[in-house]
């Protein structure tokens, strides 16, 4: 008599969907300060996800671009969207925003990509304005005329949306008076 095995291919199938998400998996996508879900299936590209919200706006796939969360260049329209596909994808037009920022009786105004964060237009602004290097914690922007500060991780596209311009204030925020009053 013979022993056989029965081969277990349990750890096999586990192993594989480690490996590929499950299909249809839906995208996290930011367009025009809107978060989006999209869904897609393996071996699709970001052409797919310009596609949908061309279409949708009612845009060319032409005049769009899509940055993956924590990077700072463009993705391909041909990169498939199943590397890093837990992270949020940043749909932006293409055309730069002119950033106004306000100080005091000044401003500066600055070409930016639609990807930049806002924390690189506060360390633009803070050398525009000759802020000592000392007192630039103390800073932040608002959208001008509102004192609501803006998160730093924030992009520039997302605040303009379909506009070329951006207007914000440099203000001091809360400065802590290293006491306490307990």
């Amino acid at each position: 008599m013979t022993d056989m095995k029965l081969q277990n291919d349990t750890v096999g199938l586990n192993a594989a969907r480690e490996i590929e998400p499950p299909d249809p998996r839906r995208i996290p996508v930011r367009f025009e300060a809107r978060d989006l879900f999209i869904e897609v299936r393996t071996g699709e590209t970001i052409e797919h996800l310009l596609t949908i919200v061309a279409i949708d706006r009612g845009l060319l796939i032409e005049d769009l671009y899509i940055v993956r969360e924590g990077d700072d260049a463009p993705l391909a329209c041909e990169h498939p969207i199943h590397d890093g596909h837990q992270r949020r994808h940043h749909v932006h037009h293409r055309q730069p925003v002119t950033v106004t920022v306000n100080y005091q009786a000044a401003s500066h105004h600055r070409e930016f990509r639609r990807h930049e964060t806002l924390e690189a237009v506060l360390d633009w602004a803070i050398g525009a304005f000759g802020i000592d290097a000392s007192m630039a914690g103390e800073f932040e922007l608002t959208r001008s005329g509102s004192t609501e500060e803006l998160p730093l991780s924030d992009h520039v596209g997302h605040l303009a949306g379909k506009q070329d311009v951006l207007a914000l204030d440099l203000v001091r925020g809360d400065i802590a008076n290293g006491g306490s009053n307990a």
